[in-house]
């Protein structure tokens, strides 16, 4: 065979399998969706798709029956938030139509209820729906997720009883917020001073060997600790963790917009108080005081080390004054540029304006030109919101969960570094734990 035309062949090979990949075709068998981890992975990943593909072209892969979001009797599906269908792979008919009024066999408004959840950023609906590989309404139990402020995307898996485990981040943040919920009834019925002595004690009812509740004010002095107890009295609002994240800052900031998540590394006094990854839920009582709880997750690595952590800072300062040198406009096309100088897949440079528009992210370019402000990640986190606060209080880190342009887009822990560029625009990149 002639050399030139092997290498031509070879070429023309390669770039018609790139575009597959990127067309959301099937170059592959694909694993069947069988579990509700499957489930929220395969969500997860058509989320994904979605921000490096762009809308349209995501459409049209969730819409194709034959494609790789079709896996066995799983499939994605796609809304707006007014309820017009945008795509369904067995339904085409459905699509541009308002679907709120759809119900189930027992009656449930399933799209609406599906919506409702979405707006919370993520969650399960149960109910009952066509198996498009039996033609029978069987018993279905859907995942949700909101990609913007515009839609949403679901898919499910069919069965009886399917249970949620209590390991998937939606389980443990529902449970830390249910906790905590509890916490404010008992305070608001019994009083601050009582609520106070019963989160202290070690043998009370809101302790447990894996739980306990915690209380502060709104200047960071702690109330209630009941294995720290010669912190109450302390004022921890400058506290730092060992990656540099500000607990203080965060547990306050998070406390006067009345309560939500935040992350940090703590030390856990289940295993000798050495430091693990700690995902924690608060709630503020009368715009005076605040209850928490948290939960240890062992399987998150945070060895962000020294050495990664001052590249890091290192890198947003040159992006910074990248922008002061050579202009907003000319910093955000380089920011942009997958083939840049600022986009290393393991730390990659984006950007912001002070109202949560995505101005550059090379690995996500669907994104940009989006308001994030709402964007909650797994936990139930507002990553968009704590990185403009950091930024707009001279730099600073936080932690949240993204995707990883590195690891196969999966979603990982992060840490995060934000400074301001002038007075309008948060520059920012972040790391990914490197075992």
């Amino acid at each position: 065979m002639n050399y030139r035309y092997l290498v031509g062949f070879i070429f023309m090979l390669i770039i018609v399998i790139s575009c597959n990949g990127i067309s959301g075709e099937k170059t592959q068998p694909e694993k069947n969706i069988s579990t509700v981890s499957d489930l929220v992975h395969f969500v997860d990943e058509a989320v994904v798709y979605s921000q490096r593909a762009g809308k349209d072209s995501a459409l049209k892969a969730f819409a194709d029956p034959n494609g790789s979001f079709t896996r066995g009797d799983a499939y994605i599906w796609a809304y707006d938030f007014s309820g017009i269908n945008l795509a369904h792979p067995f339904h085409p008919e459905y699509t541009g139509s308002n679907k709120l009024s759809l119900v189930d066999p027992d009656g449930l408004h399933m799209i609406q209820l599906m919506q409702d959840t979405a707006l919370n950023g993520s969650g399960f609906v149960s109910y009952k729906y066509e198996n498009p590989l039996t033609g029978k309404t069987e018993s279905k139990l859907a995942y949700v997720k909101r990609v913007d402020d515009s839609w949403w995307l679901g898919s499910g898996i069919y069965g009886e009883n399917l249970s949620i485990p209590d390991t998937i981040p939606e389980s443990i943040g529902t449970s830390l917020s249910t906790t905590v919920d509890n916490a404010v009834r008992y305070a608001e019925k019994v009083g601050k001073e009582k609520a106070v002595d019963e989160f202290n004690n070690q043998s009370g009812s809101f302790t447990t060997n894996d739980s306990y509740i915690f209380a502060f004010d709104l200047n960071g002095t702690t109330l209630a600790h009941p294995f720290h107890q010669d912190k109450i009295g302390t004022n921890e609002s400058t506290f730092t963790d060992v990656n540099g994240v500000s607990i203080g800052g965060e547990k306050l900031t998070v406390a006067k917009e009345g309560g939500g998540f935040w992350y940090y590394v703590f030390d856990n006094p289940d295993i000798g108080n050495q430091p693990e990854f700690k995902a924690s839920y608060i709630k503020t009582i009368n715009n005076s005081w605040v209850v928490g709880t948290g939960r240890y997750l062992s399987d998150i690595p945070v060895n962000f080390s020294d050495e990664n952590r001052e590249k890091l800072v290192n890198q947003v300062h040159d992006a910074v004054s990248y922008v002061n040198e050579h202009g907003k406009d000319a910093a955000i096309k380089e920011f942009n540029n997958p083939n840049g100088s600022f986009s290393n897949p393991d730390m990659f440079i984006f950007a912001f304006d002070l109202n949560g528009t995505l101005l550059a992210n090379p690995y996500l370019p669907g994104l940009v030109g989006e308001n994030r402000l709402n964007d909650q990640d797994p936990y139930g986190k507002y990553p968009v919101k704590q990185l403009i606060t950091n930024a707009e209080h001279g730099g600073g880190y936080t932690y949240y969960f993204f995707s990883d342009p590195g690891s196969d887009y999966d979603i990982r822990l992060k840490l995060g570094y934000t400074e301001l560029a002038g007075k309008d625009m948060i520059i920012g990149s972040g790391i990914f734990p490197r075992t």
